[in-house]
């Protein structure tokens, strides 16, 4: 990204800034306060929105014009931030001041709308396209000298004003306030200096200065309340963004909460402490809350006040793209793992992958859930990935096993579990590589577990497993045949198999009449 390009975002990030300044102090207009903020932004708004058009100008006449536009807003935003300031720090107005400085800015304006035809504020002026962006270009007259040393004063007079004020407030809310508007002034008198010694030929530093000092506004009349927007701020932002926004007390009570909250939790209108004990669970477990296919992320802050604690905030993000996005890696990571661990075995290539399918399937069948059938599918891919620590001369042997390559076979479900235990977001995926050798009578591998003390998916991974082994080729078996392998099923229903399971497994064999389901 070209600097240009960075100045040009920031000229329309201003103009953003501007409108939300002028709507919401529109809505909440009160007093002369109110009215001298709202026409700063208005003549700040009119500046921008010039200066843009300037920046992409391509002709000296229409550079010529959009220039004359600026500065028929410019040379109103240091009067307008004068009034402002003399009305925050509580200044005695004389009128007469006001109405003669407010001619000179009159003036200003008519000198600069006919400098065509006079060499008051611009001796001379062109257009170039030379530097960062085509801009305009000018030697300065001397009016241009009168008013830059007004605007000097203007800031030096705000300074000691402000900082006059701030010496005398002990209200906490009200110094922050002040100094918001202090860093606002002194930010606006460094771009200013800058400007003025042509340290950014080609560029008026000063729209910046202007853009970055209104933020500093724009913190003090929302984090300190300057306008007294804490309900407008409720009512036209917290009630209008994406994420769900709940306000607690001290006591952990439910005080507010936005609408967006409300949809996602419709049990916070009807028992605030159920919908709050939810949410608590969820950061606990460190899970997201699934609501109309979105997923949304409870996170907890604290809530101060002249740093005592004065409450919670918690917040519902939606962060459905980005669970999206981290299952598509996680599964893509998960296909490369299983290919890892199938290419060690010249002759299980696809193995793991079919397990997966055919558990899925079989937990489909039994009633379970998307996310569980998607979480058996996940644990059947990396059944097997303990076999990464196991020999390839032994995985690979052809004829029998001696009981030591048997016993070394075996040690690949208690590698896989140890591996995928690291895994702490999924814990389950340990539960499948270390059972799917149980069996149900309690004879399999390597705890001995029985029944239902296997955990319910490495039952299922067990069938699927045993299912892909006799109906693919192996270094001691080829496949066998359809109808074998539904009464190898019978058999083992309650002893090697839970019964249910294995009848579902019967059901998938009956329903496959082409023999599709095999290597």
């Amino acid at each position: 990204m070209t600097l240009y390009q960075i100045l040009l975002g920031i000229q329309y990030a201003s103009i953003v800034l501007m409108l939300l300044m002028c709507a919401y102090i529109t809505r909440q207009w009160k007093k002369p306060l109110h009215g001298w903020l709202f026409f700063y932004s208005m003549v700040m708004l009119m500046n921008n929105a010039g200066y843009l058009g300037l920046m992409m100008a391509r002709t000296e006449e229409t550079v010529v014009l959009l220039w004359q536009v600026c500065y028929l807003a410019r040379v109103w935003i240091p009067y307008a931030l004068l009034q402002f300031v003399m009305i925050l720090c509580g200044k005695k107005r004389r009128m007469w001041v006001s109405n003669t400085l407010a001619l000179f800015h009159i003036a200003t304006n008519l000198i600069i709308l006919s400098m065509r035809h006079n060499r008051l504020y611009y001796t001379s002026f062109g257009f170039t396209r030379e530097g960062i962006f085509p801009h305009f270009t000018h030697t300065d007259g001397i009016w241009f000298y009168i008013y830059n040393a007004l605007i000097a004063l203007y800031f030096l007079y705000e300074l000691l004003a402000l900082f006059i004020t701030l010496r005398k407030q002990e209200n906490s809310r009200k110094r922050h306030q002040i100094e918001m508007i202090i860093l606002a002034i002194a930010t606006d008198c460094v771009f200013f200096a800058l400007d003025a010694l042509n340290l950014t030929p080609g560029y008026d530093v000063t729209v910046l200065g202007y853009t970055v000092a209104s933020l500093f506004l724009f913190y003090a009349i929302f984090r300190y309340e300057m306008l007294g927007t804490k309900v407008l701020a409720w009512d036209f932002v917290i009630d209008r963004i994406s994420e769900g926004v709940i306000v607690t007390d001290e006591d952990d009570n439910v005080v507010e909460f936005n609408k967006k909250a409300q949809s996602i939790l419709p049990a916070l209108t009807t028992n605030p402490s159920d919908a709050l004990a939810q949410i608590h669970v969820l950061i606990d477990k460190k899970k997201s809350l699934n609501v109309g296919g979105r997923k949304y992320t409870p996170k907890e802050n604290l809530l101060t006040d002249d740093r005592h604690a004065a409450g919670k905030i918690y917040m519902l993000t939606d962060d459905t793209v980005h669970y999206q996005h981290t299952e598509q890696l996680t599964q893509e990571m998960m296909f490369a793992l299983s290919k890892a661990v199938d290419a060690k075995d010249h002759y299980t290539n696809g193995h793991s992958l079919r397990v997966a399918m055919y558990a899925k399937e079989i937990a489909h069948r039994l009633g379970m859930s998307v996310d569980d059938q998607e979480q058996i599918f996940e644990m059947g891919l990396l059944h097997d990935i303990g076999k990464i620590g196991v020999s390839e001369e032994i995985i690979n042997k052809k004829g029998r096993l001696t009981d030591d390559e048997f016993a070394k076979i075996k040690e690949h479900t208690v590698i896989g579990s140890n591996i995928l235990r690291e895994v702490s977001d999924m814990p389950e995926l340990a539960d499948g590589a270390r059972n799917h050798h149980e069996r149900y009578d309690g004879s399999g591998y390597p705890d001995g577990l029985s029944g239902e003390a296997i955990p319910l998916a490495a039952r299922i991974i067990c069938v699927a497993d045993c299912y892909d082994a006799m109906t693919s080729t192996r270094t001691y078996s080829s496949p066998m045949a359809q109808e074998k392998v539904r009464a190898e099923f019978e058999r083992c229903k309650g002893s090697q198999f839970d019964p249910r399971i294995a009848d579902v497994m019967i059901s998938m064999i009956d329903d496959d009449k082409k023999f599709t389901m095999h290597e």
